[in-house]
């Protein structure tokens, strides 16, 4: 390709170019995505600079973003092999249902679901404040061995107001709980008491956080009134990341976590259909929000791809000064991500000497 496409864009004369190289969103078949990835790849290192900025002016990616998105439609989806809606191998988006109303506080108790280790608190890291209640229902649990009553008050009022009124006889330690029968009947009773104590404490609000909601609840529209914001991590996943946090204890502590880990697994199997009732139930709500779980890898991607991008508009433009400017930006980072970009700075404005 010899000269530079004007903007505005004519898209018939982008995609007739011979030197041009792209991939339609509307590719019917994976045959047909080879063979225009194909042709892709063939283009020299320049074309492939032009190619790549007019797919993202007109498809809003690179074209080998496009290639893998579409490639991946066209695969056998893992999960239908599995079961369709299994949470124990396979992650689903997050959940945020009346976050609004949370928010806002029409809605002053909101439910945070998800196995141990699925970052239930992340979810939640953006509610912090003096106004805010937050209970761990893990802690509800011979609670006597980790509170002190006058720990409890200040810890949570309704955690205090609860222990030592309508769920007194669950103030218990762990040695005293081998004496006590139905002890996990305290998650029951404990969560009707927090919908009653938000309902009268209307100035503050209330996060419970804990995946015995669904595992002693098997109704969700039971929690239709309140904020319920839903992990979609799986099983494996969360499991994995708990053991890793929690292995610091040396090889006992880690052997006891795997241990731990099939007995806790083994009792998130027999109740995991409520897991699926809950997500199919909530997902359906008009007041729902859904994100997918980002990770620390694909955050790096989207900022690499987005400086990318920002190469090849000044390619095609002939900014060598915009190139070098962003070169010089992240000149002072010492990472693998920086020193990338700072090569790929460096074709482009050979690549440019050749336009």
């Amino acid at each position: 390709m010899n000269k530079f496409i004007k903007d505005p864009i004519d898209i018939e004369s982008v995609i007739s170019d011979p030197d041009i190289a792209l991939i339609s969103d509307k590719t019917e078949s994976r045959a047909e995505l080879v063979r225009s990835f194909g042709k892709y790849l063939k283009l020299t290192r320049r074309d492939k600079r032009f190619s790549d900025y007019y797919s993202e002016q007109i498809y809003g990616c690179t074209v080998p973003s496009m290639f893998f998105a579409l490639n991946e439609s066209f695969k056998v989806d893992v999960k239908s092999l599995i079961k369709s809606d299994d949470t124990i191998l396979v992650s689903e988006p997050d959940i945020y249902y009346n976050k609004d109303a949370f928010d806002s506080g029409r809605i002053n108790l909101c439910f945070v679901i998800g196995y141990s280790g699925s970052g239930k608190s992340v979810l939640t890291r953006e509610y912090i404040g003096s106004d805010i209640e937050r209970v761990e229902l893990d802690d509800i649990v011979c609670v006597k061995d980790h509170y002190s009553i006058e720990g409890l008050r200040r810890e949570s009022m309704m955690l205090y107001s609860f222990f030592t009124g309508a769920g007194s006889k669950y103030y218990i330690s762990r040695q005293e709980r081998n004496l006590f029968e139905e002890h996990d009947k305290v998650f029951v009773d404990f969560i009707e008491y927090a919908c009653e104590y938000a309902a009268s404490h209307k100035d503050r609000k209330f996060i419970l956080e804990g995946i015995w909601t669904y595992l002693f609840f098997g109704d969700p529209s039971l929690f239709d009134d309140y904020a319920v914001f839903i992990k979609g991590t799986s099983l494996i996943k969360s499991k994995l990341r708990r053991l890793r946090r929690e292995s610091s204890g040396g090889v006992g502590g880690t052997w006891n976590r795997i241990l731990e880990f099939g007995i806790y697994m083994t009792d998130s199997l027999l109740h995991d259909s409520n897991v699926d009732k809950w997500r199919h139930h909530f997902e359906k709500k008009t007041d729902v929000v859904f994100k997918t779980e980002e990770s620390r890898i694909s955050i790096l991607r989207e900022s690499v791809m987005n400086q990318i991008s920002v190469i090849n508009s000044c390619f095609v433009r002939g900014d060598d000064e915009g190139i070098r400017n962003l070169m010089e930006s992240v000149s002072s980072e010492d990472s693998p991500q920086a020193r990338f970009v700072i090569d790929e700075c460096k074709r482009a404005l050979e690549d440019l000497k050749q336009v």
